[in-house]
């Protein structure tokens, strides 16, 4: 038998496939691209965003995917942990210093950020919205998360930029100045820069490590205008480096607990009672009494 096409369904799922493909669109260059009415546009949209699969920027009509598309794609959510261990911290962190912070690991040769409080922030703006992408080089993000790698993975990293030649990204032969880069990194504890393409804004990111792994980096985002590069180092670092060892710790724990919870099962179950099967005794017939009186006799 066959049924009928459901046709919003169908067109939904074109809007989400076309803004995947661009990576951000408003509602007309939709319209124009699908060749849908405007109004239809604008109530798959709205149905869309009430499901949590695309969002809004506050000061901007652009539509992105959120992560909930990908984990509908993967079956599951491989952040979940370091998001629910990152996410209040981060609101008391934004609830402290006022300004947005954005919470991303490195994906595909980019800074694909995770979570966000821009929606907390009354100073908020696009940039560091969850379902972004930023340089790695040239985004505070990663090059705090790049000045905390091994040299090993440095070298694994730039490898990866220079095969899949990364628009935007610092000149991954300019060794001296990625060197410098991850010197200062290093040596501060934090990495700061303007965030491009928006040059009105700025961050300063720090590196979220797991035994000594760079696994994320988490920053800070503020208006160069309303505060300098020389405030935001004195006012913003102390309370973002805190933040991180909150999270840090909290993900040491969470680690150690299940490393301890796995390790109890495995014991409970070597002490389990093993069962050997053993052959039974061969059954014997054995003569009945008046059998045996009368063999007496």
């Amino acid at each position: 038998m066959k049924y009928k096409r459901i046709r919003s369904l169908a067109r939904g799922i074109e809007v989400l496939r076309y803004l995947n493909r661009v990576k951000g669109a408003n509602p007309v260059d939709i319209g124009k691209a699908l060749g849908l009415p405007r109004p239809t546009v604008h109530r798959i949209l709205e149905a869309l965003e009430e499901l949590d699969l695309v969002y809004q920027g506050p000061n901007s009509r652009v539509f992105r995917l959120t992560p909930s598309v990908r984990r509908l794609a993967g079956g599951g959510d491989e952040f979940n942990k370091l998001r629910t261990i990152a996410g209040p911290v981060m609101r008391e962190l934004t609830a402290e210093v006022v300004w947005p912070c954005g919470l991303a690991v490195l994906r595909e040769n980019v800074m694909l950020i995770i979570e966000s409080t821009y929606r907390q922030s009354s100073m908020s703006s696009e940039i560091g919205m969850v379902g972004q992408s930023c340089p790695l080089l040239l985004s505070a993000l990663g090059q705090a998360y790049f000045s905390h790698c091994d040299a090993a993975r440095r070298d694994e990293i730039i490898a990866g930029l220079c095969a899949h030649a990364v628009r935007h990204d610092l000149p991954v032969d300019n060794l001296e100045a990625i060197d410098d880069m991850v010197k200062d990194g290093y040596r501060e504890g934090f990495s700061i820069c303007r965030d491009l393409p928006n040059g009105r804004c700025a961050s300063i990111a720090v590196p979220v490590r797991l035994d000594g792994k760079a696994i994320a980096s988490i920053s800070v985002i503020w208006n160069v205008v309303d505060l300098t590069f020389e405030q935001a180092c004195e006012g913003l670092s102390r309370p973002l480096l805190a933040a991180r060892d909150q999270i840090e710790t909290q993900l040491l724990e969470s680690t150690r607990l299940n490393t301890a919870v796995r390790a109890a099962s495995r014991q409970q179950h070597a002490r389990k009672p093993s069962y050997t099967w053993r052959a039974a005794a061969p059954f014997v017939v054995l003569p009945a009494p008046d059998a045996i009186r009368l063999a007496a006799l």
